[in-house]
């Protein structure tokens, strides 16, 4: 009995670890803020700063995973360059090594666990009454207390398991098997960080040898390349090439590391590192310190070989033009029609697909998929610029007796110009409402949310019925008669959320900032609403 619950602390050790994990994360993300997003996007415009600041980042946020997820995000938007990403990742994995260090000396060589307690109860206390930042900052408490906690559970466990198995039966083992072992758990629990708590509590325990130990942690090493791998397999080229760069600098690391094993720990006993604990994470920070050094001066180079192994092969996104000359004018503004058309689709598309809605939309003439909103608002873009390169190559007659039908087809194509234009100003505007509230810090506020909520709602409604009325067969008469209904009734919701929001502000507890971005998002869904229906107006 005792056993089966020493074998429970161990996994609720670890539970608790990975729980108090994600807290931590959550909790510095929200800190560090859009603030912080700026900072490493200035930071990065060459590669050893890069490297630099993929080392700071994770020895603040701690979570390799979460600053990965920033760097894919930058790439994906074009503002940081694959050289520059490769270099973040590679910092990051060095900085990553900062939990051991710290997990070590205040998990195992410090008593910190007479102030778990302490730092439980303050942290639950100022979180449970507080708002905003403050908030924030007892969760990061709390996260840190629920660490200590889990890591203590996981060495009292480990402890006294030790006494009650027979680990002599492990002795033997080639290394291949313990770094098997590290890679396999890791991709299962998605954490390097655990994996090396629970490797340095049996480290602790006297249950592994530092040779062992030090293969587990080589195989976490490679087993955290799993999620950005799987994560990138229905990502674009960009999000293909950087998890590759990921995998192949872990995996050239690691096998060098597993190579020369037993010189890196002789090498780290040389330098009077004795205590097994301190020799474990130093051999983590050696290894990948080694392996950011071999692969620095080459990252440009790596670069360019990443780009050559996957190549941007997407096509272009437009399904009109790409066979009409520009030189048959009355053919050409058709297809131009048909592109300007197929673009305000896609807009739509991105517009519900950023209020949360099912995507792609009924109605759609092609089924474009994207991996996400940047890489969709990106191909948009992309078309804009293909449909008004094209309009201004069309060539119309020039003869006298064309001069009418000349300045009839000039003016066609300068309305197709302008819908286009208007088109993407929509889809502009619910992306700058998309950032400003996912970088909003503060989310927890039921009232808040409930505002939003009834915003987008809103803009559903007008978004699918603006849709439906691109293949109406009603005459135009009719057609603006309904662009003004809708019109009435978006003008009315926004009345009547405005009117609640001033009548409760000092009900419901609204912030300057909560109040700010509901205004904001108002007036933008506004000014999206007026670009559409100028697009629609214009076909």
């Amino acid at each position: 009995m005792n056993q089966i619950l020493d074998w429970w602390q161990l996994v609720a050790g670890l539970g608790l670890f990975l729980f108090a994990m994600n807290q931590l994360e959550q909790s510095l993300k929200a800190l560090a803020g859009k603030r912080f997003r700026q900072v490493l996007q200035h930071s990065t415009n060459k590669p050893i700063r890069s490297v630099m600041s993929g080392i700071t980042a994770t020895t603040i946020l701690q979570s390799s995973s979460l600053v990965g997820l920033i760097v894919l995000a930058f790439v994906g938007a074009g503002i940081v360059p694959l050289v520059n990403a490769i270099g973040i990742i590679i910092g990051s994995n060095l900085g990553t090594t900062f939990t051991g260090w710290v997990v070590t000396t205040l998990g195992f060589k410090l008593n910190f666990s007479n102030f778990i307690y302490p730092l439980l109860g303050a942290g639950g206390i100022v979180y449970g009454l507080s708002s905003g930042r403050l908030k924030l900052y007892a969760q990061l408490l709390l996260g840190f207390a629920l660490l200590l906690m889990g890591l203590d559970l996981m060495k009292t466990a480990v402890e006294e398991l030790n006494s009650l198995v027979d680990f002599n039966q492990l002795v033997g083992h080639s290394l291949i098997v313990y770094l098997i072992a590290g890679a396999l758990f890791t991709a299962v629990i998605q954490s390097s960080s655990a994996t090396m708590m629970l490797t340095l509590a049996a480290l602790n325990a006297e249950i592994i040898p530092l040779d062992a130990a030090a293969a587990i942690v080589i195989g976490a090493d490679l087993g955290t390349t799993s999620t950005v791998f799987l994560g990138s397999l229905q990502g674009g080229v960009a999000k293909r090439r950087i998890a590759m760069a990921h995998v192949i600098f872990n995996f050239s690391v690691d096998i060098v590391a597993f190579m020369f094993l037993y010189p890196l720990i002789s090498f780290i006993h040389w330098l009077e590192l004795t205590d097994p604990l301190y020799s474990l994470v130093a051999f983590h920070s050696l290894f990948n310190l080694f392996g950011l050094i071999a692969f620095l001066p080459m990252i440009s180079q790596f670069a360019s070989l990443l780009e050559k192994w996957f190549p941007d092969k997407r096509e272009s996104v437009n399904q009109y033009l790409k066979e009409v000359p520009e030189a048959v004018a009355s053919v050409a503004i058709e297809a131009l029609r048909m592109e300007a058309k197929q673009l305000y689709k896609m807009v739509a598309q991105l517009i519900l697909r950023f209020l949360g809605e099912k995507y792609p939309p009924v109605g759609a003439d092609k089924q474009v998929f994207f991996s996400d909103e940047i890489e969709h608002y990106l191909a948009i873009k992309s078309l804009e610029g293909e449909i008004i390169d094209y309009a201004l190559k069309i060539k119309v007659a020039e003869s006298p007796s064309n001069n009418g039908q000349q300045q009839l087809q000039a003016k066609q194509v300068d309305q197709l110009i302008n819908q286009v234009r208007n088109s993407v100003y929509a889809a502009k505007a619910y992306k700058d409402i998309y950032q400003d509230f996912d970088n909003f810090e503060v989310k927890d506020n039921q009232h808040f949310s409930e505002y939003f909520e009834q915003i987008r709602r809103s803009a559903v409604s007008v978004n699918y019925q603006l849709l439906d009325m691109l293949d109406s067969t009603k005459s135009k008469s009719l057609l603006l008669e309904q662009l003004s209904l809708i019109a009435n009734k978006l003008d009315s919701e926004h009345s009547n959320i405005l009117k609640g929001i001033y009548t409760n502000k000092s009900k419901v507890n609204l912030s300057s900032a909560e109040l700010s971005t509901l205004l904001n998002m108002l007036k933008e869904i506004s000014s999206s609403f007026h670009s559409l229906t100028e697009a629609i107006k214009l076909m």
